[in-house]
Order: structure tokens, then sequence, then C-alpha cells
């Protein structure tokens, strides 16, 4: 029963620590500072708490003692760092520096009042590791020569006793200066160590960072692409299905139908899935052979023509006269053909009555030209003939009355002949 209890009055009093020390911050996890910050966090979180287990029995044993100065020092420091921490509208960066003031001077008020090296290396090497792990190298090392000066400046009041203090007592300028060179030797080797390793997590952390940057760039481009691939896929589907010209895919190694639209569907009259149970021969009627159609899709392949006519075949047995485009193209992953098969059946049709009409209308100039002239030409003679043996005998006038006759049908044939090669020229020149 009381694992819980302790454990939400635990979680309260994090609550309460991080909002009171502001301690959220908008720094991405990649930044070194945003993990400088939550440690920092936690170490007061968890100091102040476990500050007691020294304070109050520090507090007691220097109260019986008769210290009472020191006691209350003691008392002082904590209070003033908690104070510290739970001020309202301080930054993290000032209650670093704060923090750090107040661990020097407690180091430097514990080793002269209680006459042992054992505090200042304690407390100042705790304020090296705190520096190094929360400034910059310049500040860190700064600290270094801080604890050199702090040293130096013992061993100078030990030599020179310039304050009577317990800690001339206690220990000699020599045992002191032993005891601070391997101090400030430890304390640079460490201060080092914990700078280096920073500063290659914070390289790391800042080139995770922009390749973490990157792969979201790369992301955001790729799903532009995707998108606009998707647009691309979906306009290209109204094209071929909607296009009213019939289209047609199939496999350029089998030649079996892949996909047809719907315009296909009705010229030809098959179904989608009758198609897609056909090869692209099955739509050519029995005269074309096989190899023929092949050699065709080859020679559209090879490039030399474009286009070719030809005639398809209808499910109805109709034969549709088409104009045929292809172009090749990758259906699925594998290599396939797309044709466009222009209904022509129409053009074809008209073409052909246009030149059954050229047909007839030179049958007609052939039999004005030659059938009715040939009779003409007979009663031209005769009257030429008749004028010449019985123009005494036979009226001139009804001479000159039939002369007359057969020249203006002799001229109307000639005009009907003439017209009718201006047709068939104009007839023809549509055509080409």
């Amino acid at each position: 029963m009381l694992q819980p209890v302790l454990q939400s009055m635990w979680k309260r009093y994090c609550f309460y620590m991080e909002n009171a020390m502001q301690a959220s911050t908008k720094l991405p996890v990649q930044n070194i500072e945003y993990w400088q910050n939550r440690l920092f966090t936690n170490a007061i979180i968890y100091a102040l708490p476990g500050s007691l287990l020294a304070l109050i029995p520090s507090v007691y044993l220097e109260c019986r003692s008769g210290n009472v100065f020191l006691a209350g020092f003691n008392v002082f420091a904590l209070v003033t760092v908690a104070a510290i921490a739970l001020a309202r509208g301080i930054s993290l960066h000032t209650r670093r520096i704060w923090l750090s003031a107040i661990i020097a001077v407690f180091a430097i008020v514990l080793t002269a009042l209680l006459g042992t090296f054992s505090m200042a290396c304690i407390y100042l090497f705790s304020l090296s590791v705190f520096v190094a792990l929360q400034f910059s190298d310049r500040i860190a090392y700064g600290t270094v020569i801080f604890n050199f000066l702090v040293c130096a400046g013992f061993a100078l009041v030990i030599h020179y006793k310039l304050f009577p203090i317990p800690l001339l007592e206690q220990i000699t300028l020599d045992r002191w200066i032993i005891y601070s060179a391997n101090f400030v030797f430890m304390d640079i080797v460490v201060v080092v160590l914990i700078r280096q390793t920073l500063n290659g997590l914070s390289n790391t952390m800042h080139k995770e960072l922009s390749l973490y940057n990157e792969l979201q760039q790369e992301a955001v481009i790729k799903a532009d692409l995707n998108a606009g691939l998707k647009n691309s896929e979906a306009q290209y589907r109204t094209l071929f299905y909607q296009s009213p010209s019939p289209k047609l895919i199939f496999d350029a190694q089998s030649l079996r139908i892949l996909q047809v639209n719907d315009a296909a569907v009705r010229n030809y009259g098959y179904s989608l899935q009758e198609f897609l149970q056909m090869k692209i021969t099955d739509i050519y009627p029995d005269r074309y052979d096989a190899d023929e159609i092949v050699n065709a899709q080859t020679n559209l392949h090879v490039g030399a023509p474009l286009s070719q006519t030809t005639q398809h075949l209808g499910k109805n047995g109709d034969y549709i006269h088409v104009e045929v485009n292809r172009a090749d193209i990758s259906y699925q992953g594998k290599p396939a053909c797309m044709i466009v098969a222009t209904d022509i059946t129409q053009r074809v049709n008209h073409i052909d009555a246009i030149q059954k009409q050229n047909d007839r209308l030179l049958e007609i100039a052939h039999m004005q030209s030659h059938i009715l002239r040939l009779p003409l030409a007979r009663i031209m003679a005769l009257s030429d003939l008749i004028e010449q043996e019985y123009k005494h005998t036979v009226d001139p006038k009804l001479l000159g009355y039939l002369n007359t006759s057969a020249n203006e049908l002799d001229n109307a044939i000639k005009a009907v002949v003439n017209k009718s090669a201006d047709i068939l020229t104009e007839q023809q020149s549509k055509n080409n």
C-alpha cells in the first residue's frame, strides 16, 4: 500500500519541479543542449531530496561539536540551491551559473573550516564535472584553471599563514602540494574526456539531424513525385479508356491482348473478357497469314512506317477498315505494344462509291464519244453524199436543216464528253 503512495508523490514532485524550473524546451531531441537541459533538471530533482542524506547528519554532528556556524552554512547552502531551483522567471542557464557559484563557495568554505583536502577534492571535482557537462569548452577548461587557483591560493595561505583557519593545523604545505598536483591532473583528464565525448556526441547529433532533414525533404519530394505519378496515371487511364478511338495493348512476344478501351469494345463487338482471351491476330480476317501479321507488327516496331491501313474483323463477321498506329510501351513491367485502330470504314466506303461513280461516268463518256458518235458520223457522211449527188433534185433548205441538226448534235455530244472528262478529273484530284 505504501509503494503506490510514494510513487504518486514522487511523480507529483517531479512534475512540480519541472514546471518550476521551466524545463520544457522546444529544442529538437537531436540537439545536445536538449540533453544538457534534461540532465540539469534531473540533477536538481534528485539532488534536493538526496542532499538531506548528507545535510541531516552533518548538521547534527556539527551542532554537537559546537560548530554552529558551519551547520548553519550547510543549511543556508541547501536552502539557496532550493530557492534558485524553485524561483520563477529564471532561465536554466542562469540557474546553472548560480549553482556553480554555490558549489565553488561551499567547497572553499568547507575546506577552510574543516581543514581537510577531501572536501575540496569532492566539491571542486564535482564542480568540474558539472561545468564540463553543462557549459562550453572554454568555461569547462576555465573551471580547471579556477580549481588550480584555489589549490594555489590555499597553498599560499598554508605557507604564509595568512588566516588563522583550521586548515593550517591539519595539513602541511608539502602534503597540500602533492594532493593538489594529483587533483589538478585528474581534473584535467576527466574534463578533457567529458568535453571530447560531448563534442563527438554533438557532432553526431548534428549529422543525424541533417540526415533526418534530408530524409524529410526526400520524403516530401517522393510524395510529390508519387502524387504526380498518380495524377499522370489517372490522366493516362482517362485518355486510354475514354478515347473515342479503339486502343488495344498486347504482349510484344506472345501477341496476347492485355487491355482494351471502351471504344474497342463498342467497335469490335467483343466484351472485355473475350478480348483478354484473344491474340492480336484473332481480329484479322482469315486471308491474313499469321506470319504476315507478325511481320507487319515487326515492321512497325522497326520504325519504317509509323502507321498502316489494313482490315480487322468484328465479332459479327463484318470487315472493319482501320488505320493502325503503334507505340512500344511497358505494361506491368513487361514489354508491350499499344495500337490505335482508327475506324476508316466509312471513308473507304465513300471512296469506293466515288470510284464506282467515276467508272459509270467513264462508261457514259465512252458511249457518248464512240457509240453515239458513230451513227452521227454516218448521218453526216450521208448528208454530204446527198448534197454532192442529188443537189439538183433535193431541196437545198432540207439539206441545210439536216446539216445544221447534225452539227448541233455533234457539238452537244462533244460538250457532254468534255464535261464528263472535267468531272472525272475533279473526282480523281479529290481522291488523291
